[in-house]
């Protein structure tokens, strides 16, 4: 009985040892891997020596000196000022003004009557596309150059759409007691779009010889 005891205590001394052991090696263990960890990490766990401790951090080193701060500081100071002196520009973009064009279609004549109503000057008359041939924004007048016999009474011309089997809105011009040939001028006329035959008509007021010595339309486009 006696020496089972003895071998009981002696196993029990051998597990104990085989357990500190382990023990030693698992703390070994445990101990080198927290350090790799602080490392990876950019701390150190580990207890600074007393060497490490006695000495001071080590102070920052400033590249750049007084003189060269002062170096950089005039090269700033100057080149403020030469930007501070240059003249600014200002660049203005300006639209040339649209030239117009100035057309004119001749109305020959001479053409007389002594009817006190509308009559046509025959053969006086042209074709006007507006649109095509010129623009839609275009402004049109017409002038011609009248005279009533003896200086007595009027002399009226206008011209007439032929096309549209209309008189043209605002062409009728007239000469009063005039018998030296006058030029006289309408304002500015409405022309339908498309081309257009376009007439003269003649009248006179009391019946004296009333005169058409020529004419022209004006187109401004």
């Amino acid at each position: 009985m006696k020496k089972i005891f003895q071998n009981l205590d002696k196993y029990l001394k051998i597990y104990l040892l085989l357990s500190v052991i382990f023990l030693s090696l698992s703390f070994f263990l445990l101990y080198k891997k927290v350090n790799k960890i602080a490392e990876l990490s950019g701390t150190n766990l580990a207890s600074p020596t007393v060497e490490e401790r006695s000495q001071p951090p080590s102070p920052k080193i400033d590249s750049c000196g007084t003189a060269c701060k002062s170096e950089i500081q005039r090269v700033v100071s100057e080149a403020m000022a030469t930007l501070s002196a240059k003249p600014q520009t200002t660049t203005k973009t300006t639209t040339a003004p649209i030239e117009k064009k100035t057309s004119y279609i001749s109305l020959s004549g001479p053409i007389t009557t002594t009817s006190t109503a509308w009559v046509d000057a025959s053969g006086v008359e042209v074709y006007v596309d507006l649109t095509n041939d010129y623009s839609k924004d275009a402004t049109v007048y017409w002038e011609a150059t009248l005279s009533v016999a003896n200086g007595n009474g009027q002399a009226s011309a206008r011209l007439f759409d032929v096309t549209h089997g209309i008189a043209v809105n605002g062409s009728e011009i007239s000469l009063t007691n005039n018998a030296t040939p006058t030029l006289v001028s309408s304002g500015n006329l409405s022309l339908w779009s498309g081309k257009n035959l376009y007439r003269v008509q003649l009248k006179s007021l009391n019946s004296f010889v009333v005169t058409f010595a020529s004419g022209r339309i004006k187109i401004v486009y």
